[in-house]
């Protein structure tokens, strides 16, 4: 087992200790979430203690069934080596992100090497070809990546990338990788954005895995795929307050520079797969849209995910189409929702401020199948669901809802799920 030693100077937790078979973890502190992380090739015994007595914990990803045993002020629990966990401990300010990693080596072959027990300050860090960042467990690193036209690349490690560098430079990206291919983005732990975390411009050849991520501004998306292709975004455990997961494309121009990233190709051959997504106040957990300043967002799947919370006004389901582009072919499969509130499904073609084209795009063969969604106290009477096209020749065509279950139920009709619908056509409940 691996414990990782995280320079003093980071915030940590005055209210509760957690310890991981025996030995104390460092609980390092965001302003919306506590976490810790840890390496280990077998099953942890898990015991955290509060300075209040605890009540319940509701331990996500629900469908995992990780129970606690809470005896006043102490909770135990076991864990396996390779679990994302958020924790929510009733009793506790701050909900807790618990990462445990499988036991890992340095490969030896990074560029760049941060090690562990120090905050590195790097400012803008550039990649080129064939370059790789290693940052060891424990490590932070206050700044950003960057890297335009470069190829076989790789940001690995299970340590911290501080965003908070730059918090004084509003629309920064922490990482944001522009006409690159073959890149590898793997294990890091994202904290203190200052706008997207991650931006994919143009890129292709992408794996992103095991990303954690912990954004608290609006407007701190998770992933952004922009105008990028074959991209696989597995295994992330993502908090983020705006949208999580977003495709887009359109021309992306930084207002403090003026320098601009083209990213107006169409989006396809996008899989994303096993991940935990939780939104803030604002954006939906899985978005197309709203820029699609492109002729097609195509063979797209979201599979076997879990959304643990959407709680603003945003949608775990989120189809925007603001500008030309046709969305087709679009798979949201296996997927558990354990709270949202506004909007369950949201697809649109719209035009709003975020959009360029004065032509509006469509919809197209969109299908939900195998979908279970919790319901709470307090979405009868205010949740809803919209889909909807613009006129009689921008409409939405084609959305098939084929075993999906909002609190154990089936839904067979569109009275099950407020559905409001507008130059809308083939709606089919299955």
């Amino acid at each position: 087992m691996i414990l990782y030693p995280y320079p003093r100077a980071l915030p940590r937790s005055d209210e509760i200790a957690v310890f991981v078979n025996g030995q104390a973890l460092d609980v390092l502190q965001t302003g919306v979430a506590y976490f810790v992380s840890v390496s280990s090739s077998e099953e942890l015994q898990v015991e955290i203690i509060s300075n209040k007595k605890l009540g319940p914990l509701t331990i996500s990803p629900q469908r995992l069934g990780v129970v606690a045993e809470v005896a006043d002020n102490c909770a135990r629990f076991q864990v396996k080596n390779d679990q994302l966990l958020h924790i929510v401990l009733e009793g506790v300010t701050l909900p807790l992100f618990f990462y445990a990693n499988p036991e890992d080596s340095y490969d030896g072959k990074a560029t760049y090497y941060f090690a562990a027990g120090q905050i590195h300050e790097v400012g803008e860090l550039v990649l080129h070809d064939n370059e790789s960042i290693y940052i060891e467990g424990g490590a932070v690193v206050r700044g950003s990546i960057r890297a335009t036209d470069a190829a076989h690349i790789k940001i690995y490690g299970n340590g911290i990338l501080d965003g908070s560098y730059f918090k004084d430079r509003p629309g920064y990206r922490t990482i944001l990788l522009y006409r690159c291919s073959d890149i590898e983005i793997q294990g890091i732990i994202m904290i203190e954005p200052s706008c997207w975390m991650i931006m994919l411009a143009a890129c292709s050849n992408v794996h992103v895995a095991r990303i954690k991520q912990i954004g608290e501004i609006i407007s701190s998306d998770g992933i952004d795929v922009v105008g990028s292709h074959d991209v696989l975004i597995e295994h992330c455990i993502l908090r983020n307050n705006d949208d999580c997961i977003v495709l887009k494309g359109f021309n992306w121009t930084y207002p403090v520079t003026g320098e601009t990233y083209h990213a107006v190709d169409d989006v396809y051959n996008i899989l994303v797969r096993s991940c935990t997504i939780m939104t803030g106040r604002a954006g939906n957990a899985l978005e197309i849209g709203h820029e699609l300043t492109i002729n097609e967002v195509r063979d797209v799947i979201f599979s076997d995910l879990d959304i643990v919370s959407v709680h603003g006004h945003g949608a775990p389901f989120g189809i925007h189409v603001g500008d030309r582009a046709l969305v087709r072919n679009i798979l949201f499969e296996h997927i558990r929702v354990e709270h949202y509130y506004d909007k369950l499904i949201d697809f649109r073609v719209i035009r709003s401020r975020f959009n360029i084209d004065e032509e509006r795009g469509h919809i197209q063969d969109i299908v939900l199948k195998d979908i279970h969604v919790a319901l709470s106290i307090y979405n009868p009477g205010y949740s809803i669901s919209v889909i909807g096209g613009y006129d009689e020749n921008h409409q939405v065509q084609g959305v098939t809802l084929e075993d999906v279950y909002l609190g154990g139920t089936k839904v067979t009709n569109s009275a099950q799920l407020d559905l409001f619908t507008r130059e809308a056509r083939g709606i089919v409940f299955r």
